[in-house]
């Protein structure tokens, strides 16, 4: 009797382990996952490939946008041609330089001159007179913040001819009245420009020899302005 009591707790205490193990199994079934239907992977190639145009149309966009002002390009004198020098010093900002210069506009109208040769707008004969200029001094009329960065790096003897934008110029929103002709606003200027003379000691030194060229009442005195002697003053 008690073998037949010991062999019935031995099958509960079985069935109950056997009962303990199938509860954790059940809680521990993994789901196996639904394959997705054919809306939901449409759905979701939409939105990579929406994705995808949305940066590329993001950089293209960025590549097409107008640069902002301060990196467009600055205004710049071009040089058509040039013949070197035959002085020391190259011009600088502060330097005064006696120059001759003709100024034409693209359609090759004449503006401005110091070579002589034509008549004014008023009928008046031109002059062959030079000019002097303080390379960055305070503006003088006729003499365009072009010419002045043309000069830039001259020497005695040399010659250089410049297209200058009208930035450079005489700017874009008014016509000028230059000695030779008007000059519609917006015009690219071109000038053919010769240094005759350079002087960091003052004026004296540069009209040396040649006080009498432009001398008198309105700058028309002419004596000796075809023969200045080309010479640097340093």
């Amino acid at each position: 009797m008690l073998a037949a009591m010991g062999s019935g707790l031995q099958a509960r205490a079985v069935r109950s382990h056997v009962s303990n193990i199938r509860s954790k199994c059940v809680v521990t079934t993994l789901q196996t996952p639904q394959k997705p239907s054919a809306e939901h992977t449409s759905t979701t190639r939409r939105s990579t490939l929406l994705a995808g145009l949305g940066l590329t149309l993001s950089v293209g966009s960025a590549a097409l946008l107008p640069k902002p002002a301060s990196a467009a390009a600055e205004p710049a004198v071009s040089i058509l041609n040039k013949e070197e020098g035959t002085g020391t010093a190259a011009a600088q900002l502060g330097d005064l330089v006696l120059v001759h210069y003709v100024g034409r506009m693209k359609n090759g109208t004449v503006f401005d001159s110091t070579r002589g040769g034509l008549n004014y707008r008023d009928g008046g004969e031109g002059k062959f007179r030079p000019v002097s200029i303080k390379l960055g001094g305070d503006p003088v009329p006729g003499i365009t913040q072009g010419l002045q960065t043309a000069i830039l790096g001259m020497k005695i003897n040399g010659k250089v001819k410049v297209s200058i934008p009208s930035e450079l110029g005489f700017g874009n929103s008014t016509s000028v009245l230059a000695p030779y002709a008007v000059v519609p606003p917006g015009s690219t200027l071109e000038y053919e420009i010769e240094l005759i003379r350079l002087s960091r000691t003052g004026p004296d030194a540069l009209l040396t020899g040649v006080a009498q060229c432009g001398g008198g009442f309105v700058m028309e005195r002419t004596k000796g302005c075809d023969s200045i002697e080309p010479a640097e003053f340093l």
